[in-house]
């Protein structure tokens, strides 16, 4: 008895607060904010490479021009399921033509390039990869989003980018015009943490273990947590705990600017796929990944040219308004529903308080006050802009 009527004292105290919650949202000003969204990779239905970031959209009640609330399963350009079952897999795929990238850039207010790596064959059809690199369907950052980037930056409109827009498969003339707009360079090094090295781990890609024994003739051996970094033309380095790091992950240090511009965390811990790029003086690094090595460690990343830190996210606001973010930060699959909850930040930081490397405690502490500032900061911009043009 006793346990029940807990229960109900509970649920008449939950109850009236959520109901709360839900009002505070629904009577928030919409603020109307253009955004193309572009996710060339959605292999299911989830779409976990822009699904936060339209989380972050709901929660604050960003809109269309139309002032409808943004879809995560409709209102991006890319690659769409339609059918998933084993017997039928159908899709389709949203391209920008060559003649809308004018006028479409003259509406938008910002894009967003959540990831154009695409879709393979091995992630379509769920089948075992019968070759090294397993064929693609579609992907890869092409000349008409390219220019797409290169109107919004002449028209000073808000530009997101990040991991893994340069990368294969991307070709290198438009990855060479889009560095060169952008002042910034992708080294072909490309890294993740991997908490467990064993070839047995499920989640360690079986292409890497096959790649590095064809390249180097010798068998896989390595486990316990680490780092690996591919280069696009075959080099593989295995940094592992203890022999090569200090502390087995990477962690996203942030300075003062970032953290008084995007109230970020001065450190934050990151679990997850990355590049390492460098950047011209033009751009401002907010952010550097930052890998904690041995003296063994720092001999072999030596030996490659490369350095222990290196640009997470890099920023220009002068003459146009560009963004950067050199790893996977878009990517978790979080429930759209729980964004019509005013208040969910604030109980879901008191969960991730410390320096957690999980999806979740990356979403909570470090990309959701990172984008809604940037969209913050430049909707004001968008204002101020449009009433100087009344005036």
């Amino acid at each position: 008895m006793k346990s029940v009527n807990v229960f109900k004292i509970l649920f008449l105290i939950v109850l009236p607060l959520l109901i709360l919650s839900v009002f505070l949202w629904y009577i928030q000003d919409k603020k109307a904010f253009n955004i193309y969204i572009l996710d060339k990779t959605v292999p299911d239905k989830a779409r976990t490479e822009h699904k936060s970031f339209n989380w972050i959209l709901t929660y604050y009640n960003f809109t269309d021009k139309n002032h409808k609330l943004y879809s995560f399963k409709k209102d991006y350009y890319g690659f769409f399921p339609l059918s998933t079952s084993d017997k039928n897999r159908e899709y389709k795929i949203r391209s920008l033509r060559l003649y809308e990238v004018l006028s479409i850039s003259d509406d938008l207010d910002a894009v967003y390039y959540t990831d154009t790596y695409g879709v393979s064959y091995q992630d379509w059809f769920k089948r075992p990869p019968d070759k090294l690199h397993s064929p693609l369907i579609y992907g890869g950052l092409n000349q008409n989003d390219y220019l797409l980037l290169s109107e919004m930056r002449r028209k000073n409109k808000l530009i997101i980018t990040e991991f893994n827009m340069l990368g294969s498969p991307t070709s290198d003339l438009i990855r060479q015009k889009t560095e060169t707009l952008f002042d910034f360079y992708w080294t072909g090094w490309t890294g993740c943490y991997c908490r467990s090295l064993n070839a047995s781990n499920p989640n360690l890609p079986s292409w890497l273990v096959t790649l590095y024994e064809q390249k180097y003739k010798k068998k896989w051996e390595f486990n316990g947590p680490g780092i690996i970094l591919v280069q696009e033309k075959g080099d593989i380095i295995i940094l592992e705990d203890k022999r090569h790091l200090t502390l087995s992950y990477p962690q996203i240090i942030t300075g003062a600017y970032g953290q008084k511009t995007y109230k970020l965390p001065p450190v934050q811990n990151y679990l997850f796929w990355f590049d390492i790029i460098n950047t011209g003086h033009i751009n401002k690094v907010v952010a550097n990944y930052q890998l904690s090595l041995t003296g063994d460690g720092e001999m072999l990343l030596k030996k490659y040219g490369l350095r222990k830190e290196f640009p997470a996210i890099i920023e220009h606001l002068d003459n146009y308004r560009f963004y950067y973010f050199a790893g996977d930060f878009a990517d978790r699959n979080i429930s759209i529903i729980s964004a019509y909850f005013k208040g969910m930040p604030f109980l879901a930081k008191a969960f991730y308080w410390n320096h957690s490397g999980s999806k979740q405690a990356f979403f909570w502490r470090y990309y959701f006050p990172l984008i809604y500032n940037i969209l913050e900061n430049n909707l004001i911009s968008t204002i101020k802009k449009d009433s100087n043009k009344i005036l």
